[in-house]
């Protein structure tokens, strides 16, 4: 039956029926139009198998002995597991009263038996896919709400770090020294503001339009790279190295690269200790191009291995300098690069670090 956040090919029904009969006819009409169907003889049963696991519809008999149809139609309602799953009475009572009834209980349609077949089958189809739509919608929505908040809180630390160093400027017996350490500091956090929100607009726009993959140099790609976040490097005196066995051309769309392998530099810079050094390599492995950072930081936890794609979720690894957290983000960097035909994952180095390896199909 339906598992959170996972799309279902094959559709559950649940069917509840006190006769044996209806039970088999109805279930191997399902069974045939590619349904799964999980059976119940009585309202306590199929209860028992809808709170289980919520199915994707439920075909619901109206009365039955014990409990009954609408008892059962209000259990499911009362649980926010099953509050969602359409319910659809299968019943050979016609009176309107009962009917109106089943609407107002929260019935999402009714069947009267005997029933022809192919209505049973388009009203049960059209059902599941109202289901369907609405879940990808209430998906989609909280995504973008916690895609929001997500952006509010980076777009905070950035503002904070300006608003505290511009604070401290307002000292007039600061030293120089100091004064240039916080302008630096102010530039440093508008300049990794506006890379952040340049990589979400980019993403953005990515998804909706899509964007043709190119033609790239993997060589020039993690030189340019490496020049962008050279700053951010001499900083922590930490030296980047550029290294390509061969040749290495792939295809990508040149925005969408660059920013996934931003983030893993940048990443790479704010874990590794100061006077450390960062390799990025690019070598061809089958059929694709792997473009790899590798750092001498504290590695990723076991702990942490386990989410370290996922969306939203703080590490607990922490930047050697405290530096503010990275703008794009593993899970976005790994969501970039899929919809370039690629992929992003994480191995422990040996002698200790990180390795963070962008794959992307060969040109």
């Amino acid at each position: 039956m339906t598992e959170q956040g996972n799309a279902r090919q094959v559709p559950v029904v649940l069917l509840v029926d006190d006769q044996p009969a209806n039970v088999r006819v109805v279930g191997q009409l399902l069974a045939r139009a590619g349904f799964d169907v999980v059976p119940a003889l009585n309202g306590e049963d199929g209860l028992a198998l809808a709170t289980d696991r919520a199915p994707d519809l439920v075909l619901l008999d109206m009365r039955m002995p014990g409990l009954g149809g609408f008892e059962v139609l209000q259990a499911l309602q009362a649980l926010p597991a099953t509050r969602e799953v359409p319910v659809i009475f299968l019943t050979a009572d016609d009176e309107r009263d009962s009917l109106t009834r089943a609407f107002a209980a929260g019935a999402v349609d009714y069947i009267v038996k005997p029933f022809v077949a192919e209505e049973l089958l388009g009203r049960v189809r059209t059902h599941i896919e109202l289901k369907q739509s609405r879940d990808a919608l209430k998906r989609i929505a909280n995504e973008r709400q916690q895609m929001a908040d997500t952006i509010a809180h980076d777009l905070r630390n950035y503002f904070t770090n300006v608003l505290f160093a511009a604070d401290m400027l307002r000292d007039p017996d600061l030293p120089l020294d100091t004064r240039l350490r916080l302008v630096d500091s102010i530039r440093q956090s508008g300049d990794s503001g506006m890379l952040f929100l340049q990589a979400v607009l980019e993403h953005q726009g990515h998804e909706a339009q899509g964007v043709a993959l190119a033609r790239l140099d993997s060589r020039i790609l993690l030189e340019d790279v490496a020049a962008l976040l050279e700053p951010q490097a001499r900083a922590k005196g930490i030296a980047i190295e550029v290294r390509a066995q061969e040749p290495v051309q792939v295809l990508a769309q040149q925005a969408g690269a660059v920013h996934v392998l931003q983030n893993l530099l940048s990443n790479a810079i704010k874990y590794s200790p100061p006077q450390g050094e960062v390799t990025l390599q690019a070598i061809v492995y089958g059929r694709g191009g792997r473009l790899s950072v590798m750092d001498r930081g504290p590695g990723v936890s076991k702990s942490d291995q386990a989410k370290l794609f996922q969306r939203y979720v703080r590490l607990s690894a922490q930047p050697t300098q405290g530096e503010s957290s990275t703008g794009l983000g593993l899970a976005l960097a790994k969501q970039r690069a899929r919809t370039m035909g690629g992929d992003l994952w994480y191995d422990p180095r040996e002698g200790g670090g990180s390795i963070f390896t962008l794959e992307l199909p060969l040109a």
